[in-house]
């Protein structure tokens, strides 16, 4: 019987999706999605190491990439909490075109530290974004998005970052 209903559950979720993505699709105008590659560089940290491989703290990174046809920085604010190397990192996005429109994010993931560097990577970083504002056009924005990375040496050196974002205006 839990499984009828689990499955029911299940299909009733499904549906109940489906008919939310079916709606907004007339509202799609509005929505844009943003990819920014970059290869941000720390520009100032405050870590700290307790014993046990045990690293936390912050770190200051910036970038450049493009938005549109536009040049624009990335200023990445971001705390970690690491053992070895692996753990779950924090922070606040912020990606400013030259027209000087901004758009900020959240970010919540976790690095993975590689035992042996391969193909000049050390760690590897996935995470979660969610927008919370932005200027001229992204004053209202909200969305979600995903970012993945690679860095090639140890915490604080450049990391290789892309943030993919569904944003609605």
């Amino acid at each position: 019987m839990r499984r009828i209903r689990l499955a029911t559950s299940m299909l009733v979720a499904a549906v109940l999706t489906s008919t939310a993505f079916a709606g907004t699709a007339s509202a799609a105008s509005s929505l844009t999605t943003l990819t920014f590659s970059s290869t941000v560089t720390s520009v100032d940290t405050n870590l700290q190491t307790l014993p046990g491989g045990h690293t936390y703290g912050w770190n200051h990174l910036t970038g450049t990439t493009k938005w549109g046809n536009q040049s624009a920085t990335i200023d990445f604010l971001g705390d970690v909490n690491y053992v070895n190397g692996s753990g779950a990192f924090g922070g606040y996005i912020t990606v400013t075109r030259a027209d000087g429109t901004k758009i900020a994010f959240t970010s919540r993931g976790n690095a993975l530290a590689e035992d042996e560097a391969t193909e000049g990577i050390s760690a590897r970083f996935t995470g979660a974004l969610e927008v919370i504002g932005g200027t001229n056009a992204y004053a209202r924005a909200t969305g979600i998005g995903t970012m993945t990375g690679t860095r090639a040496a140890a915490i604080g050196s450049p990391v290789k970052l892309v943030f993919r974002l569904h944003v609605r205006r």
